[in-house]
């Protein structure tokens, strides 16, 4: 009876071991998925705000939103050279990057239905 919690204990341990090996360990300056989410999350909402400010006029607004992306990335550390492997990368893994992009929507709908509380309790 005691070989069964041992035969099972060796068989989680080659499966966890087979499982992390499996999981491809993403190359140096790429952001993890929970910076990627952080990053366009708050790149997302920039964004929004200038389609609205310029009716969809990118080019009336070109340098302030390479000013505003560079502020952005300024303040959460990550390099413009980090941003583009990230954005390389994930483009390469499309089912990572949809991962990020719903925990992305997801967020900002959440932080949308905050704000429309907050507007119907005044």
């Amino acid at each position: 009876m005691k070989r069964i919690p041992t035969a099972l204990a060796i068989v989680a341990v080659i499966a966890a071991f087979s499982v992390s090996c499996n999981r491809e360990k993403l190359p140096e300056g790429v952001m993890d998925e929970a910076r990627m989410v952080d990053f366009l999350t708050e790149a997302y909402k920039l964004e929004s705000f200038y389609v609205v400010e310029c009716g969809f006029k990118y080019d009336n607004f070109s340098g302030e939103i390479v000013a505003t992306y560079d502020s952005l990335m300024a303040a959460q550390g990550v390099t413009r050279e980090a941003f583009e492997r990230s954005i390389d990368y994930y483009s390469h893994h499309p089912e990572a990057y949809e991962s990020i992009h719903n925990q992305v929507v997801s967020r900002l709908d959440d932080e949308l239905s905050e704000i429309q509380a907050g507007l119907n309790n005044k």
